[in-house]
């Protein structure tokens, strides 16, 4: 099943519980040599030992036959074995949160040791707790069994974003809620919020979309949500490039790629349903039965230099405050409208946004060509950071590559900068169709028709003049 997967382009991860059957030989090896919590059937996380064994046992059942991942489940760990014992490292009142870190480290300390090229290049798992420094490991947590409704959606917003305030860049979430209502399939409110939780996802660091006891597939649900949530998926992969280059800062440089308000705008300390999606997107997904029904939601825009612009329209939206006066940290509140297929997203003056072409999976293609959409009314720079995709090379040899192109907005002028670095397997020669945003130009979706200039850059500096 694992071969076949691969050969649909579908890599499987597996859910596994770090606690055993009392029947099973693993429980009976690990009780004989004292790797079990206090006679549980929870392993000891704290002993070294005993985390080499747990990461065997999933090697030879699972790595060794395919298996890209693993969902470590119920590392709190699930019951508290550990409260009122002693661990192997002491007092397991006091090191309770870390034994979702001793745990996936454990997983990425064997993938790194034995498949070092494959699943070991970088390792990746998902779990339901986390700990100070759990990144290092490649574990992104994910925020539980929570409720499929609408109320659940608006506090996942808050959640995420307090996440990654604690330093944690890697969060997720089950898209359309674990536990969801019987009648998932046919309930038409239910739908409308499916698509508007999706539309959150997007943009958050993974999407991914789980329920109990559900069949989660799309076409469940009826053709008119299969197509709205599969628009949905297509913006995701054509925002690869920008959203790939962020999460390259979050490994070489300590950022964050989702951002609540206050990070880059002081005064927005209580804005907890919308944030920025890297430097210049902000995204204010639908998040209330009311602004469902409304198609549409108040929106608290920072004062930015030429002010924003609706992704899906290409209008200018006003960043002056009340009074009308043009301050550093002013913050004005408009109506966005959100149409049922449009969840709002403004775009800063001055941004360079990197489009990807439209994939089924990210390996399908290369990225190429690239649509570049410049948000005029301010001058801004983006530099696009690409690597093979698959390898340690970027951090242990630095193969990557970074191309700036810096906006020039008086000038009109978009400069490409010289290609610095390079990877094994990279694209030398590019085509780059550059398109000036205006309203209903350079918008939504699709890719523009009629793009003010194509380009062919094969790594030497140019300057494009719109």
């Amino acid at each position: 099943m694992v071969k076949e997967l691969k050969d649909i382009n579908m890599q499987l991860m597996v859910s596994v519980w770090s606690k055993y059957d009392k029947k099973t030989t693993f429980f009976k090896d690990m009780t004989k040599k004292d790797q079990m919590l206090n006679g549980t059937v929870y392993y000891d996380a704290w002993n070294s030992k005993a985390r080499e064994n747990f990461y065997s046992y999933s090697k030879t059942a699972h790595f060794d036959i395919g298996v890209a991942a693993l969902w470590l489940d119920a590392t709190e760990p699930e019951g508290f074995p550990n409260v009122d014992h002693n661990t192997a490292l002491g007092s397991g009142n006091a090191l309770m949160n870390s034994y979702s870190l001793m745990t996936t480290r454990a997983i990425q300390n064997g993938l790194k040791r034995d498949y070092k090229t494959t699943m070991g290049a970088r390792p990746f798992a998902l779990t339901r707790s986390s700990f100070a420094g759990q990144q290092e490991t490649g574990a992104a947590l994910w925020s539980g069994d929570i409720s499929g409704k609408w109320d659940s959606l608006r506090r996942q917003v808050a959640a995420s974003l307090n996440y990654a305030m604690s330093g944690m860049p890697y969060w997720s979430e089950d898209m359309g809620g674990f536990f969801r209502p019987s009648d998932q399939y046919v309930n038409s409110d239910y739908h409308d919020l499916l698509v508007r939780w999706f539309q959150f996802g997007a943009f958050t660091p993974l999407y991914r979309v789980h329920g109990g006891g559900s069949n989660t597939e799309i076409w469940n649900y009826g053709s008119q949500v299969e197509v709205l949530l599969n628009n949905t998926n297509t913006l995701r992969y054509r925002f690869l490039p920008y959203t790939y280059s962020g999460f390259a800062k979050c490994a070489l440089d300590g950022y964050t790629m989702q951002r609540a308000m206050v990070m880059d705008y002081k005064t927005m300390t209580n804005v907890a349903d919308q944030f920025m999606w890297g430097d210049s997107i902000l995204v204010a997904p639908i998040v209330t039965e009311i602004d469902n029904s409304a198609k549409s939601r108040s929106v608290a825009l920072p004062t930015v230099v030429g002010g924003w612009i609706n992704f899906w329209t290409g209008e200018s939206m006003s960043s002056m405050n009340s009074n009308g006066e043009n301050g550093e940290q002013s913050v004005t509140v408009v109506t966005v409208t959100a149409p049922i297929d449009e969840s709002p997203l403004l775009i800063k003056s001055g941004t360079v946004l990197i489009l990807g072409p439209m994939k089924q999976y990210v390996a399908e293609k290369l990225n190429d060509p690239i649509e570049i959409r410049i948000y005029t009314g301010a001058n801004g720079t983006f530099e696009l950071y690409e690597d093979d995709g698959k390898s340690r090379d970027y951090l242990e040899t630095k193969k990557y590559t970074l191309i700036k192109f810096d906006w020039k907005d008086t000038l009109k002028q978009l400069v490409i900068d010289d290609r610095v670095g390079s990877y094994d397997g990279m694209l030398k020669r590019r085509t780059f169709r550059i398109v000036r945003v205006g309203v209903g130009r350079g918008v939504g979706l699709l890719p523009e028709v009629k793009p003010e200039k194509i380009v062919t850059y094969v790594g030497e500096k140019m300057v494009v003049q719109l």
